[in-house]
């Protein structure tokens, strides 16, 4: 027996115990209908933010993400799991699943780790919320309206409303924040612990949402099979379906173009399907919100303008940013680590390993904010687990870097790299390995574009050779050493197998400015129309743009907090634009189904012929080609 209650079912189990599974907040693309109010395309940060105050402004608003929904117990658990659930795009093609959840895509000097599935990179990130140094917001690469108003401090309240981050109470007794102050010790620093948007206690969200407490298994970037990680998924785009948007999964958005009648339309395929058979259609909606991601929304608009659908700004696609992203590990340290997810049942008998970041060694203090670094630990997910013994142990000793030691330290070393190989890695050299993630400013001078066969390209020439890495490097280093570890930069930075940077906080494309002459978007993320004769700083109306790829220079931490506040506050604009009322009552009890509500038959035939035609495999003629 089930009934539903709020964003769960309850599921009677043998002898009548009532146990809760979360439902899910999507729906297949076939119930899309010809029209809506908002279109939200992404469902990330910016785009949850989107859809979470439209929708509660009263407006009609339909979510489309390219990816599948999860709930926690679908992300993978194994190796072989892991691999399958991963997608790889660059210069020679793509390989893996369309719709896998870890989705790489390779450039010139840079590789992007992002996320693909309801949630966008909440998924799988860390969840660290921090703000910038306040003097990152001094560079005049932002607009005036956004440096001297006070409506991204109020941006940054509702963002810390909804997603509650707190830092761990067990913090200080985690083994790899004990190995990160020896390592803070060595730059007279104390850490500095990190709140990250994860639930403790069990209990309903600020959506209303249930979730389970943490057990600290270590495992948010791998996707969380608890239900303890407070996602993108279960906040916004939960409070956006409480207040009656439509969340649809496996659409995959290509371009954009005006419609005389409805404002705008968004041409779109099944994600798994191919734009050959006839697969594209469209949707019309008043305003669109683009949210797919530094990536996702810039290729969208470059494809827009290379088919003349749109005018936009020649810096389309410009500026981008890794946020001077390095990510490197402490291999076989003198100390535990305890940095390996064991994930739920536990895969070893190990301490708690904490969440996947707790603490950071904070060197932006610095007299020029650019010359700022900051530095964190990070625990791997237990899916990898089985792979790293065999994959650390020759990386280190063909790539690692390590100071002079004693040949006892060498006999210990060698120790505990054999019983990582013969028993894994939760003992041994990788039990003591510390992975870091490392943040600073690059010089944000990277390039997207579309390559000869449509897909996004990504340039960024002498990127590893900037001054930035460099200082990152001797920081890490540092760290390394402190430990008695074995330092290994990330293997795929390493000359021999392509020398790629990789980042997982890619900004800019679409960067805000006070005309099309600077900038892409304005300060309220509406694009600027470059049309003839049209002003300077003209937009297209009912057209927003709402992540990371408005920033227009690199922050310097983390960015998903700053990313939801200006979401926040380019909201509040929208609406007080507009004259409407965005309710801030708390979310109504929800009725979420597992098997969404059937749609009266009568209106699926109507707004859905082009989607029956589709199903009946018949190319059909696409209106406006």
């Amino acid at each position: 027996m089930k009934r539903r209650d709020g964003p769960y079912v309850r599921v009677a189990g043998p002898g009548g115990d009532v146990r809760r599974m979360q439902a899910r907040l999507s729906m297949p693309a076939s119930k899309l209908k010809a029209h809506y109010d908002v279109i939200v395309v992404g469902s990330g940060y910016g785009a949850g933010v989107a859809a979470s105050r439209l929708a509660r402004c009263g407006k009609k608003v339909a979510v489309l993400e390219r990816g599948r929904e999860f709930l926690p117990g679908d992300f993978p658990e194994g190796m072989a799991a892991a691999a399958a659930e991963t997608q790889m795009t660059g210069a020679h093609g793509r390989v893996g699943s369309s719709t896998a959840l870890f989705d790489i895509r390779s450039g010139k000097d840079i590789n992007v780790l992002m996320a693909c599935g309801l949630g966008g990179t909440s998924l799988i990130n860390a969840n660290v919320c921090l703000l910038p140094d306040s003097r990152v917001f001094d560079d005049t690469a932002w607009p005036a309206d956004v440096r001297r108003d006070r409506l991204l401090a109020e941006g940054f309240v509702r963002a810390r409303h909804m997603l509650r981050p707190e830092v761990s109470p067990n913090m200080a007794s985690y083994e790899k924040v004990k190995a990160l102050r020896i390592a803070a010790s060595a730059f007279e620093r104390p850490l500095t612990p990190i709140p990250v948007h994860v639930t403790y206690e069990d209990g309903p969200n600020a959506a209303g949402v249930e979730q389970a407490a943490c057990t600290e298994c270590g495992d948010c970037c791998g996707g969380c099979n608890i239900g303890a990680k407070t996602t993108v998924a279960c906040t916004y785009i939960a409070d956006a379906k409480a207040f009656g948007a439509e969340v649809f999964t496996g659409v995959r958005v290509l371009s954009l173009s005006k419609d005389e009648q409805h404002g705008w339309r968004v041409w779109a395929m099944p994600t798994d399907a191919d734009t050959p058979r006839g697969h594209k259609f469209f949707v019309t909606a008043d305003i669109v919100v683009l949210g797919a991601g530094t990536l996702g929304s810039t290729e969208i608009l470059l494809r827009s303008q290379s088919e003349g659908t749109l005018a936009l700004s020649d810096w389309l696609g410009s500026r981008f940013t890794s946020n001077g992203d390095a990510i490197a590990l402490a291999y076989n340290n003198d100390v535990p680590v305890n940095g390996i997810g064991v994930g739920n049942p536990p895969k070893a008998q190990v301490p708690p390993v904490g969440q996947a970041v707790n603490a950071l060694i904070d060197l932006r203090h610095t007299k020029d904010v650019r010359d700022g670094l900051a530095m964190c630990e990070c625990a791997l997910p237990s899916a990898f687990a089985s792979a790293l013994p065999a994959l650390l142990a020759p990386g280190a000793a063909v790539f690692g870097e390590q100071e002079e030691r004693s040949l006892g330290d060498k006999l210990d070393e060698m120790e505990r790299t054999t019983d990582s190989l013969i028993k894994g890695a939760y003992q041994g050299a990788v039990h003591n390995t510390q992975t870091f993630l490392a943040i600073g400013h690059d010089a944000g001078n990277g390039l997207m574009r579309l390559d000869d066969n449509d897909r996004l390209e990504l340039v960024w020439m002498n990127g590893p050779q900037q001054r930035v890495f460099q200082r990152i490097e001797e920081m890490l280093k540092t760290a390394s050493h402190a430990t008695g570890g074995t330092y290994m930069r990330n293997p795929v930075s390493e000359q021999v197998l392509g020398g790629n940077l990789m980042t997982v906080h890619p900004l800019g494309g679409c960067t805000m400015g006070e005309s099309r002459a600077n900038g892409v978007v304005n300060h309220k993320g509406q694009l600027f129309d470059a049309s003839r004769g049209a002003a300077p700083d003209a937009v297209h109306e009912g057209l927003y743009v709402c992540d990371g790829a408005v920033i227009p220079c690199p922050l310097g931490i983390h960015p998903l907090l700053t990313i939801t506040a200006l979401a926040e506050r380019a909201m509040i604009l929208l609406a007080r634009d507009r004259g409407w009322h965005m309710r801030e009552d708390a979310a109504p009890v929800q009725a979420v189904s597992a098997a969404p509500a059937q749609q009266p038959e009568k209106a699926r035939e109507r707004n859905l012929a082009w989607f029956a035609r589709w199903r009946r495999r018949t190319p059909a003629p696409v209106e406006g080609e």
